[in-house]
């Protein structure tokens, strides 16, 4: 004699559905539900189900009174008065615990449907589905006792007796009745949960096996300073999406804690709530960084006000988000590097959105927009150090869906190659630098007030694209 008792999470239900026998065994029934039992009663003589019973929005049953049951859409289920035309399933039964039956009431059923016999039923514990099978019989007022001892709330005796089957999960009750119809659960898929982020160390590249061994078959490589996201580690190996590596290569990538760019600005998170609809979540494995001005001239539209409108209803419901603000003071982060966000106009599965991070140039009228850009390059040069993304990888928002941004780098003349000057600097932007020499003072300020030079670094040597931007600004080339 066996009992088993199923108690599921409803967090973790993907869908509950009443499957008809025509015929086939639960075994046949099955399929690749993760629970299945048999569920409401049918007259044997005919083969029909009674009472109330819906599925998949077809009334199988109907009676002409009403009663408690459990009804729901996909997972959604909760107890309901029957029949509930809203709903796509229902199913009745015994009533042991309901809104008018409680666990001192007197519960009405058949007397061929009572006495001590095997039993099936469903409950629900609150956030919980618990489902019962039993093949060592008990009494209906038995079955309630233990039912609401385990924290039923409402719960419904389903057929029972040799028609009392279940399959959870290999725990397993058999019947040779074919009955008329099945209860069963799919669970939801769980998702590999990344470990974390590594870059790849070794200089030729790093193997990809099939299996975490020297002697498994090879699937590809990495090459050196590739990022990959890394889904468990396991006896000195690594695995990945495309396979398994040897975790003794990869470095795990500078956490986001106390992240400073390398010209003083200190980056503030001021994260999206996880579950906005905003926050779609998923794994971006940063391969570019896309650069967009935010287009608001606002006076007070700074970082953080960009920070608080992310925030609000209005960005969630237009489903509008990117990783970092910045303006000619501060840096605010609000998305991790490694999720994917709304920020390219690409679609939700374009690869401006899945595999780049977003940043935005504020605009505002109350702001220098000079001193913003310099901010924002010295973000993207953290960026490609941390994430091994090369120069020619940092892209315009124009790049992915074909829109005028960034407007005002894109609207001058050689803004934008001499804003990828400013990332690819070897060494931190520090305004102005050491000032000009007196012998040259005079022509240096007519230079940036010509716009032919930027005002920072009088003292440095110029590198060939540097000139070569001098030149155009110039009308040279």
């Amino acid at each position: 004699m066996s009992k088993y008792i199923a108690t599921i999470p409803l967090a973790d239900i993907e869908r509950i559905a009443i499957v008809t026998g025509n015929g086939r065994s639960m075994a046949q029934v099955k399929g690749d539900a993760d629970y299945i039992c048999n569920a409401g009663f049918y007259d044997m003589t005919t083969g029909r189900p009674v009472g109330h019973l819906k599925a998949d929005g077809a009334v199988l049953a109907k009676e002409a009174w009403g009663c408690w049951g459990f009804a729901w859409d996909k997972s959604d289920i909760k107890m309901s008065a029957l029949p509930d035309a809203k709903r796509t399933n229902y199913i009745s039964g015994v009533e042991m615990l309901s809104p008018m039956i409680g666990i001192h009431d007197a519960m009405h059923y058949r007397p061929e449907v009572g006495g001590s016999r095997p039993r099936t039923a469903m409950a629900l514990t609150g956030d919980k589905l618990l489902l019962y099978c039993a093949d060592s019989p008990t009494t209906p007022e038995a079955l309630r006792d233990t039912l609401y001892k385990l924290g039923a709330e409402t719960a419904i005796m389903l057929d029972g007796g040799g028609s009392s089957q279940c399959d959870f999960q290999g725990k397993k009750i058999s019947s040779p009745r074919r009955v008329h119809n099945y209860l069963a659960v799919w669970l939801r898929k769980k998702e590999d949960k990344p470990v974390g982020n590594y870059i790849v160390t070794a200089e030729v590249g790093l193997n990809i096996r099939s299996a975490p061994a020297k002697t498994a078959p090879k699937m590809g490589g990495y090459s050196h300073g590739a990022v990959v996201t890394v889904l468990e580690l396991r006896d000195g190996w690594a695995r990945t999406d495309r396979g398994w590596v040897y975790a003794a290569y990869l470095r795990p990538v500078s956490q986001e804690a106390d992240r400073t760019t390398d010209n003083g600005i200190a980056i503030q998170r001021d994260y999206i709530a996880k579950g906005r609809k905003n926050r779609p979540g998923g794994v971006n494995p940063r391969r570019y960084i896309t650069v967009h001005e935010t287009g608001n001239k606002a006076a007070t539209a700074d970082a953080a006000a960009h920070g608080t409108y992310l925030k609000s209803d209005s960005a969630e419901a237009g489903r509008v988000s990117w990783h970092y603000t910045v303006d000619d003071h501060a840096i605010v982060q609000h998305l991790p590097d490694g999720e994917t966000a709304y920020h390219a106009g690409d679609g939700a599965d374009g690869p401006g959105n899945t595999t780049s991070i977003g940043i935005e140039i504020c605009v505002n009228a109350g702001g220098d927009f000079e001193v913003a850009k310099r901010n924002a390059a010295a973000l993207v040069r953290l960026l490609m150090g941390e994430h091994g993304i090369p120069l020619d990888h940092v892209v315009q928002h124009n790049r992915w869906n074909g829109k005028d941004c960034p407007k005002t780098i894109r609207g001058t003349k050689g803004g934008w190659e001499a804003f990828l000057v400013l990332c690819g600097r070897d060494k931190p932007d520090q305004g102005t630098g050491t000032p000009a020499a007196d012998w040259a003072a005079t022509a240096w300020e007519k230079a940036k007030s010509k716009g032919v030079l930027d005002g920072a670094r009088p003292t440095d040597p110029v590198t060939r694209q540097e000139l070569a931007v001098v030149l155009d600004r110039l009308n040279l080339i």
